[in-house]
């Protein structure tokens, strides 16, 4: 029976796509570098923060991209995410898992600072059991090191458990952790490219993601 399941944040449990370009393209202008798009920034996210700003500099200045991405971070915990929202039915099919007794936890390549922030606003309602964030000493997804950290705080073992994510990191994720995963639609990612890193499930949107994990074993 499924005991545990795990969500990304991006473009998964979030659309935070404006803010996360709104700060990227604060710190480029601060720097003296031309901004990206959204689509830019849809393309860069998923791979963690450094990467995503390492993408979004001119390869010219790509030596620079700790110490942007250090400006970059500063900008981003303290934006107030005022453009980032919830998706539709979310909130009902996280209460129906709750109620069928199943634990629900964050694994996301953002920042551990900047995911806290949104744990303690926008995802407070849902008291998740468990939010971990890109953090020191931990590598990021698609390595299992992070889910597998959660599950065991869980106390959940892989096989009765599932990762929820919008990206090709989240599918690797779950495979390399040995757990079921489910691949959202909503996101940042297209099927096409969802199958091609090996996705099986997929979700429209979140009434059709909850009878998916509902109905698992």
């Amino acid at each position: 029976m499924l005991k545990a399941v795990l969500f990304d944040l991006d473009g998964t449990l979030l659309d935070t796509l404006p803010d996360l370009c709104a700060c990227m393209n604060e710190a480029l202008e601060k720097f003296g570098y031309p901004p990206i798009t959204i689509e830019q920034t849809k393309k860069y996210v998923g791979n963690g923060g450094r990467l995503f700003a390492e993408r979004s500099l001119p390869e010219s200045a790509r030596a620079r991209t700790d110490e942007f991405y250090a400006e970059y971070c500063k900008i981003h915990v303290s934006c107030g995410n005022l453009r980032t929202k919830l998706y539709p039915f979310e909130e009902e099919c996280l209460s129906a898992l709750r109620s069928r007794g199943i634990r629900l936890a964050v694994v996301t390549n953002k920042s551990q600072a900047a995911a806290d922030v949104l744990k303690d606003t926008l995802l407070k309602p849902f008291a998740f059991d468990a939010v971990l964030g890109n953090r020191v000493g931990l590598p990021v997804k698609p390595d299992p090191a992070g889910a597998l950290l959660v599950l065991k705080e869980l106390g959940a073992d892989p096989s009765e458990a599932a990762f929820v994510g919008d990206g090709e990191t989240d599918v690797q994720t779950a495979k390399n952790a040995g757990m079921r995963s489910v691949s959202v639609l909503w996101g940042y990612r297209s099927r096409q490219e969802l199958a091609k890193a090996g996705a099986e499930r997929f979700a429209t949107d979140y009434r059709q993601l909850a009878e998916i994990l509902l109905s698992m074993r």
